[in-house]
């Protein structure tokens, strides 16, 4: 019985070996396929958020109920309550009183819409 045991308690222990080797050597990718990895890695699909991009303009109009804003240049964007606002008194709600102001807006798109991560109002026009 004691053999029997110790037998089993060997083959057990051999066998964690053999795994926790195994699963070291595929967790380390050779070099050949990182590129491959990485390419593919930088196609997201089309409902997940791309990398930041930004765009700057004349803010033309600001709708609070829809959370959207558009520049001058007939560009829209959606904004949420995380999105950064600097320049603007109460967030992006006291961007609607803000109407020919130049901003400068930090979005990244989701789909086909671009949503804002930060806005920054520049000075009023003289």
């Amino acid at each position: 019985m004691c053999t029997t045991t110790r037998g089993i308690v060997t083959m057990l222990a051999s066998l964690a070996f053999v795994t926790a080797i195994s699963l070291s050597a595929f967790a380390q990718a050779p070099a050949s396929q990182a590129p491959a990895t990485q390419a593919a890695a930088s196609q997201a699909p089309a409902g997940q958020a791309q990398k930041s991009q930004s765009a700057k303009g004349e803010l033309k109009s600001v709708d609070t109920d829809k959370m959207t804003l558009m520049l001058a240049n007939g560009q829209t964007f959606q904004f949420t309550t995380s999105t950064k606002v600097t320049g603007a008194q109460g967030g992006a709600a006291g961007l609607a009183s803000m109407s020919g102001r130049e901003v400068m807006i930090d979005y990244e798109m989701k789909g086909a819409d671009r949503v804002a991560t930060a806005i920054t109002v520049g000075a009023e026009k003289k």
